[in-house]
């Protein structure tokens, strides 16, 4: 009877010992989310006092909730400026030491699952520069000093042209409904192949792919582009982003609020 009772109490103590293996083995294992996170633009080059709107997504997780940081401050600060909860950063009013600062979005899944931006802010100078235009001429209207350090595809400044006449505004470019435009902008990376539209509704905003000629540069050798717009007399009125995508490289690069659609009577002087 002893002898028996031995027997099966072996068999027990052996499946306790390999149950306690494995629960110490999945344990110890490292947990992984599977979520990914991705910041669009990577880079961006962002005039004092001006803004950018980031865009981010989460994939992996019904949970797409994240928070935004800049130099790993939620929210970012004045000496570093200042990003919303939806991703639209706002630079400071000086340029800060060093003048490149980190926007980050995180998961609120958790802090290991984030994407970074890198953001150089730049001073705007207070004297205008000649710029050369499409047609080979020269005008002055472009408040802009421009640093070394430059990503590959970024707004730096925008405004519509009149004849071989071009115009910047902190604000961009107004066009009234059921009228056309030119709409000039100033940066880096606007070459041959890049994509320009407008946020919005594609019907409010036609859109002429600039070539040839249109590519030109300031006389510190900025890139410059001019393509032609026509806005529906439906359009709604209100900001609009003017949006250059690099098919090539993936970039995007985005003015935001660079085209105000304005009824008629308010363009009217």
């Amino acid at each position: 009877m002893m002898r028996a009772n031995l027997v099966r109490r072996v068999p027990l103590a052996l499946g306790m010992g390999v149950w306690l293996f494995a629960a110490a083995c999945s344990s110890s294992a490292p947990p992984t989310t599977g979520i990914v996170v991705s910041i669009s633009p990577t880079t961006a080059y962002v005039p004092v006092s001006s803004s950018l709107m980031f865009a981010a997504t989460v994939s992996g997780s019904a949970n797409a909730l994240v928070v935004w940081s800049v130099n790993n401050v939620v929210g970012g600060n004045a000496t570093l400026g200042f990003i919303e909860s939806n991703g639209f950063y706002r630079a400071p009013a000086a340029v800060p030491t060093p003048n490149q600062v980190t926007v980050t979005v995180t998961s609120q899944y958790g802090a290991s699952e984030h994407a970074s931006a890198t953001v150089t802010i730049v001073q705007l100078s207070s004297t205008a520069q000649p710029v050369q235009v499409a047609s080979g001429q020269t005008i002055s209207n472009i408040n802009l000093q421009v640093s070394a350090l430059t990503p590959t595809l970024s707004i730096y400044a925008g405004g519509t042209c009149s004849g071989s006449s071009c115009t910047t505004a902190p604000t961009g470019a107004q066009v009234a409904q059921g009228s056309s435009a030119s709409i000039y902008l100033v940066g880096s990376g606007l070459i041959a192949g890049t994509v320009y539209s407008i946020s919005g509704p594609a019907s409010d905003v036609a859109v002429t792919q600039p070539a040839g000629a249109q590519f030109g540069q300031t006389v510190n050798g900025t890139p410059t582009v001019t393509f032609d717009i026509s806005v529906s007399a439906q359009a709604v009125p209100g900001l609009r982003n003017i949006m250059v995508s690099n098919p090539a490289t993936g970039e995007l690069s985005v003015f935001v609020g660079g085209l105000q659609i304005a009824t008629p009577e308010a363009t009217t002087p």
